[in-house]
């Protein structure tokens, strides 16, 4: 990463620590804030006199922070903290583009993809179901003894451990919560509304008038992290619903072949197209999240392989699919298809006919 790179990471590193404990100011957020303060001088903008001036300015839309080159990084309409619900979705996704999955929010998930790469597992049918299972509303709350029940399915001790650290316990929240109609993970009463996690994409794709509460009696609860439930759940649904209506048209299809290589490999008298579903909030991140890969991670793309994007994007950002090929570098244009995933048919046809 460069400077600006650097001092976005500490900057939300930073601050998702220190919304766990604000007696103290994490070592991240005054090293993100130094950064900030070199950058905005360098470059004439906004320059904080204290963490209240920072945060007052990281609230507004980055393009009116004043620091040249963030807007090849960041997208310009987009600021990096909200009131009410603290870093936003786009901070999130530069978190999960930029740094080792390791450190991002999803780094459960990674740590059971390389459990089932390592050459002496390779265990694409359980890997399947583990993802499968995470990606079904029914699952994004669970009582103790249905985590158990899964987890413990698999013989691998550690494979059993890792799933259940996708989950964490809310047993003693349950009943300040709502069961989302959409993807069914927990919705919270925030700014006069239910709200499912920071984005809330869920609000514009099902029925709020109605909700109902979790009945869970004496027993322990558990729900998807916030970051499984946005980069495993959400682009899950629509992997699964694809996955069935192809099947349904009487294409064979493979789930997350060669161990998530991809999200669906879908065959048909011997050929085969791979389809990857790549969720971002922006056509801007999606686009420049290719732009900063190397030659060698975009060749993986050059044949017989389309970058799906689920629909419910579109809801957010009309055209979303033409904006992200807009977006995308020439260079990396040759290599990347991006389609929406109401086009995934047609193109099928066209390739297979």
């Amino acid at each position: 990463m460069n400077k600006i790179q650097d001092m976005l990471y500490y900057l939300i590193i930073g601050l998702q620590k220190w919304s766990d404990q604000y007696s103290q100011i994490p070592e991240e957020l005054h090293k993100g804030m130094l950064m900030f303060i070199e950058e905005a001088a360098r470059s004439g903008g906004k320059i904080p006199t204290d963490l209240h001036s920072l945060l007052q300015i990281l609230h507004e839309p980055s393009r009116e922070w004043g620091i040249e080159g963030l807007v090849e990084y960041y997208p310009e309409e987009a600021s990096l903290v909200e009131e009410f619900i603290g870093i936003t979705p786009d901070a999130e996704d530069f978190i999960n583009t930029y740094i080792s999955p390791d450190e991002a929010q999803q780094r459960n998930m990674y740590t059971i993809l390389k459990f089932c790469r390592d050459e002496s597992r390779n265990l694409q049918t359980e890997y399947t179901q583990i993802r499968t299972f995470l990606s079904q509303p029914m699952n994004a709350v669970l009582s103790a003894f249905q985590l158990a029940q899964f987890a413990e399915s698999f013989r691998d001790r550690e494979l059993s451990i890792l799933i259940r650290h996708c989950y964490e316990e809310i047993t003693s929240d349950l009943a300040n919560y709502r069961k989302c109609p959409h993807c069914g993970w927990t919705l919270e009463y925030k700014q006069g509304q239910w709200r499912c996690n920071k984005e809330d994409i869920c609000h514009a794709l099902a029925d709020f008038e109605r909700l109902t509460q979790y009945d869970y009696r004496d027993e322990r609860v558990y729900r998807l992290l916030p970051g499984i439930q946005r980069y495993v759940l959400l682009p899950g649904l629509s992997e699964l619903k694809l996955a069935d209506s192809l099947q349904r048209k009487g294409y064979e299809v493979a789930l997350y072949p060669n161990i998530d290589e991809y999200d669906l490999a879908v065959s048909q008298d011997n050929h085969r197209i791979l389809l990857d579903v790549k969720d971002f909030k922006s056509p801007w991140m999606l686009a420049n999240y290719f732009n900063q890969k190397q030659l060698s991670y975009l060749e993986k793309y050059e044949e017989q392989v389309f970058v799906v994007v689920p629909k419910y994007r579109e809801v957010v950002y009309p055209s979303y699919g033409k904006r992200t090929s807009g977006f995308l570098k020439e260079s990396t244009r040759k290599f990347i298809r991006i389609i929406m995933e109401h086009e995934v048919e047609d193109k099928l046809k066209e390739a297979f006919f």
